[in-house]
């Protein structure tokens, strides 16, 4: 059955038949149940539809910015990256202690639209009574940063802790009871359900000791189901370098170079190592901790080419040096270290480091690593900015 267009009542006139389609355009727009922005060539905000009128409030008047609306990052507007063609969400903090995300599109005209989608916050709570935000470093081993200090317990070992833990490698959704139940009490019937509560009643209460009884936890919430780390109250360093990295890595792909350095350099520093590196031996960790390794090689790769192609050398060997103990068995990377060793004279040095290659490599993997010292040493070997570049 083929469906029936919509009819318009005017007639021939071109005029009035774009007057109508208008009409019903904004009628439609207004009636969305997501939130939705429409901000001028300038940033400045042409329209706002009900739900987002409810979602930001007085922040939402005729003429707003769109740092204003959305608290872009100084140098970072999202309106001014959007019509620049990067695509990214950001996180847009709310008058009720939640957080929504926000995601722009530049349109053909040169104008943007955003659109709003609110991640729930504590409930039962009003903004002035919610806790400080907590940070959880989980780039080596967890600390928890918050009350004036940080903090490393012997707890985050017990079973509260590895809750935490697990709510931190799965941020961003909502982990089901169940799941629980089955990564750390998989025999244990009808009472697992029972040690799941107790186990997050305890860390709610190690989190925020503080907390008003009778009050819902400000970091761990309960949903539907399952628990999550409340949206915009909880900062992990990973998110933080993850951002950073994807930045520099957008820029260096684009040519900017010094933009690139920077967000990059942020990176590294923020590479703390290995993610939950207090959890070695938990398989529920390896996948991300994997992913953000080898983001953090890409990151390690992008500075030393651009430290190499600035003439800087002794910073470029730094960050191959930090790429060469990230992945031992990378064999590029090794290679490109032994080069810059061997070409800045150093060769007791680079002649250590590559016993130290062959033995990891014969052990691993019952072979050579298939090139020779000597023929790094020769003037013909390749500089290893120009294989990073071939390599993108």
């Amino acid at each position: 059955m083929k469906a029936t267009p919509p009819t318009y009542t005017a007639g021939n006139d071109p005029a009035a038949l774009t007057s109508q389609i208008e009409v019903v355009w904004e009628a439609a727009f207004e009636a969305l149940p997501e939130a939705a922005l429409v901000l001028d060539g300038d940033g400045r905000l042409l329209a706002a539809n009900a739900a987002a009128r409810g979602l930001l409030g007085r922040r939402a008047a005729a003429g707003a910015t769109c740092c204003s609306l959305l608290g872009c990052r100084e140098g970072a507007c999202a309106s001014v990256l959007a019509r620049a063609g990067e695509r990214r969400q950001l996180q847009v903090h709310l008058d009720d202690g939640a957080v929504a995300w926000a995601s722009p599109v530049a349109t053909a005209a040169g104008q943007v639209v955003v659109a709003l989608h609110r991640a729930a916050g504590p409930a039962g709570r009003a903004r002035e009574d919610l806790p400080e935000r907590l940070g959880i470093r989980a780039l080596g081993r967890t600390r928890i940063e918050g009350r004036g200090g940080e903090e490393a317990g012997e707890w985050l070992s017990h079973r509260p802790g590895q809750l935490l833990k697990y709510l931190v490698c799965e941020r961003g959704r909502v982990v089901t009871l169940e799941e629980l139940l089955e990564v750390f009490w998989p025999n244990a019937g009808r009472a697992g359900a029972t040690s799941v509560r107790q186990a997050i009643h305890t860390l709610r209460d190690r989190l925020e000791p503080d907390r008003p009884k009778g009050k819902p936890s400000g970091y761990v919430v309960a949903r539907t189901g399952g628990y999550e780390l409340t949206p915009g109250r909880v900062w992990i360093d990973a998110d933080d370098f993850e951002a950073h990295a994807r930045a520099g890595l957008e820029a260096l792909q684009q040519g900017a170079a010094a933009r690139a350095d920077a967000s990059l350099t942020a990176a590294a520093t923020a590479y703390g190592g290995d993610f939950l590196a207090d959890e070695p031996y938990a398989e529920w960790v390896l996948t991300e901790r994997e992913r953000l390794r080898d983001l953090a090689g890409q990151v390690l790769r992008g500075l030393s080419a651009l430290k190499h192609a600035a003439g800087d050398d002794e910073a470029a060997g730094e960050y191959l040096q930090r790429l060469a103990e990230l992945e031992p068995l990378d064999l590029d990377a090794q290679r490109q270290l032994l080069t810059l060793l061997l070409r800045r004279g150093r060769r007791s040095e680079a002649a250590r480091r590559y016993e130290v290659v062959c033995r990891r490599f014969r052990r691993a993997f019952g072979e050579e690593p298939g090139f020779e010292l000597a023929e790094l040493a020769r003037p013909s070997a390749p500089r290893f900015a120009a294989a990073a570049a071939r390599r993108r």
